[in-house]
């Protein structure tokens, strides 16, 4: 039987199967995932046989801790695990007035106002709707080249999946929607289970690029941020097929090493060294599960692939830790492990595979990283940030220096990392504070009506360029509104959070769907209350606005 064919049939699965309960046990479940595209491969279910299906509800042990505030200048890290703090799981708040800047209100207005308008432009809709360009302007208008890569595409999606999710917007539903149909129209191969790596401007595939695996996680990321939101089974098809070929051995799965291969060239016959340097790209396996395994994983339609999706975790985890790890860090390629200055070496990516480990670990039973990520996740927030300017540095520059000033998408990854850890015993409350307003200070464009952020600042929080409106320094080849979109979603979650109260999240799943398993992003939380609308068609679907108000966020 043909591939297509096969993508086709699992559709037909996922859509018959969308009528039964998410959170139903494995014990007698059909494993219908066998007969997807590149059935379930070894490789991928190595992890443990765990079903996390279900809305998630906080753990019952709850503790209350104080605010040890921490900004940096203390010789211990704050953050030192204590005998009596449950391996995970929802910790208290302390009590007190909430900073403004740490707000949930305040993350919930700083997209609208601040990110939303540049992804409202006209120009950034495309022609037809959909069509997202990727080269775009200071002021927001289209620029040149006028070719497309579906990485951006997926990362605009994605940009306004989170849109609607904080704000209910139907119109961010239609742009979202428009992307995902264009992106699996004109980007994605059912024969082969990957999307091509660049587009013309009417959406005919371009063959003159190898396929990186980086490039295939964040094509995923436009089918599974729609999937999240809605539950389409044409999105969870294909998300799976990609998922499938990152872990096929005929494809990107390097058996023999153990690791998800840097890229293919475009008739993925043979492999690519992306920089020539007989390295291993960090990006190869992590993108995958920042980009779309660790979002789907819990929320996919058969516990048979929600299981499978959680060894896919478990074992990418691995791989990162014993190929990338060293010195306190991870590093960009597993042969430079030690050189700083190589590629990818960075607080960006060092700090996002920590944060990757510790949501992993918070759904694998067994914990297997935590041991290094009570040791060594602090010290490497520590390291990355500036007590001087209350910013985050951009990489370290030896063992003992670093380079200042930093990137958007760095200082986001920061933010995030930080904010996350500081979950456990909110010691570096006072640092977020600082760090928060820096980025709405610094880096927002207020100057143009659009505004969104620009890409870098200095140590002291200045543009390092002067971009005119022509500039495509805002939306390019690997800029869009992925890093900024994420960030005002992390820090509305964390931000009720802290401020004990109730995140409401936006939801649009297809009317066919029983209750389905609602999540706040890649958190743990518990559903706190469910209000369900009238059905509303959206591109020729039948969608019921779920608004989701969620608490104990963890």
């Amino acid at each position: 039987m043909s591939k297509p064919t096969l993508v086709l049939l699992w559709a037909l699965v996922l859509t018959l199967s969308a009528c039964a309960d998410p959170a139903d046990s494995l014990d007698g479940a059909t494993d219908a995932a066998g007969d997807a595209p590149h059935a379930q491969r070894d490789a991928g279910g190595a992890g443990p046989q765990a079903d996390t299906g279900t809305d998630v509800s906080a753990r019952d042990v709850v503790a209350d801790q104080g605010d040890d505030a921490h900004d940096g200048n203390d010789s211990a890290p704050p953050d030192a695990p204590q005998d009596s703090t449950p391996p995970y799981g929802w910790i208290a708040p302390p009590d007190g007035e909430l900073s403004p800047v740490l707000a949930s209100q305040t993350w919930r207005t700083h997209f609208a106002e601040d990110i939303l308008p540049y992804w409202t432009h006209p120009d950034a809709l495309g022609d037809p709707m959909g069509n997202f360009p990727t080269h775009r302007g200071m002021d927001g208008a289209a620029q040149t080249p006028s070719t497309r890569r579906p990485r951006m595409i997926a990362r605009q999606i994605h940009t306004y999946v989170v849109g609607y999710l904080l704000t209910g917007d139907p119109d961010l539903l239609e742009y979202a929607g428009a992307g995902f149909d264009w992106l699996l129209e004109h980007a994605f191969e059912p024969s082969t289970g990957t999307c091509v790596a660049q587009l013309s401007s009417d959406g005919a595939p371009l063959r003159s690029e190898a396929r990186t695996a980086q490039d295939q996680a964040y094509c995923a990321l436009g089918f599974a941020s729609w999937f999240f939101l809605t539950r389409d089974p044409a999105a969870e098809a294909a998300l799976l097929a990609i998922r499938d070929s990152l872990f096929d051995e005929a494809e990107y799965w390097d058996g023999e090493e153990g690791r998800i291969r840097d890229a293919l060239t475009d008739d993925l016959r043979d492999e690519v060294d992306v920089d020539g340097d007989d390295g291993w790209e960090l990006v190869a396996q992590l993108d995958a599960v920042n980009a779309f395994l660790l979002l789907v994983q819990p929320v996919l339609t058969e516990p048979a692939r929600r299981a499978q999706l959680l060894g896919d975790l478990r074992v990418l985890g691995q791989v990162m830790v014993d190929h990338f790890h060293q010195d306190g860090t991870f590093w960009g390629v597993h042969n430079q492990r030690g050189v700083f200055g190589s590629r990818h070496a960075d607080f960006g990516h060092g700090l996002k595979t920590f944060w990757m480990l510790l949501q992993i670990d918070k759904r694998l039973p067994e914990h297997p990283f935590k041991a290094l990520l009570d040791a060594e996740m602090g010290p490497a927030i520590d390291r990355a940030y500036d007590p001087q300017f209350g910013r985050w540095a951009k990489r370290p520059a030896s063992a003992t220096t670093v380079e200042y000033g930093s990137d958007w998408w760095i200082y986001a990854e920061a933010d995030q990392a930080a904010a996350t850890w500081n979950l456990r015993n909110h010691a570096r409350t006072r640092e977020l504070e600082r760090t928060w307003a820096g980025w709405r200070r610094d880096y927002v464009d207020r100057g143009r009506d659009v505004r969104e952020v620009v890409p870098s600042i200095d140590r002291e929080g200045r543009w390092v360029w002067d971009w005119t409106d022509d500039d495509t320094a805002k939306c390019n080849a690997w800029k869009n509104g992925f890093h900024a979109a994420e960030h005002a979603l992390v820090g509305t979650l964390v931000g009720g959070h802290l401020g004990k109260e109730p995140v409401a999240l936006h939801f649009a799943p297809v009317s066919s769907a029983a209750e389905p398993a609602m999540r706040p992003y890649v958190f743990e939380g518990s559903v706190d209350t469910r209000e369900v609308s009238d059905v509303v068609q959206v591109r020729g679907r039948e969608l019921r606005p779920t608004l989701v108000t969620f608490r104990q966020i963890w």
